[in-house]
């Protein structure tokens, strides 16, 4: 019973370790030459969060390229 407990354990921390994030996106104003980078943590290895995580991201994309900010390739 012990081994499968331990077992259940490792197995769990393993899952949380896979949990993937957005890849981060930067922006550049062309006039000022002002960078920023949009980011977003995903904590937990859940689905649910993975897409919240990015639906952030784009949020503060679209929030810099309405003031004149540009993605940077």
């Amino acid at each position: 019973m012990r081994a499968t407990a331990t077992t259940a354990v490792m197995l769990a921390l393993a899952l949380a370790g896979c949990a993937t994030s957005p890849p981060p996106v930067t922006l550049r104003h062309p006039q000022t030459g002002r960078t920023f980078t949009c980011t977003a943590d995903a904590k937990v290895s859940q689905r649910w969060w993975d897409e919240e995580a990015k639906r952030t991201r784009d949020n503060c994309v679209r929030e810099l390229e309405s003031q004149g900010y540009r993605v940077v390739e």
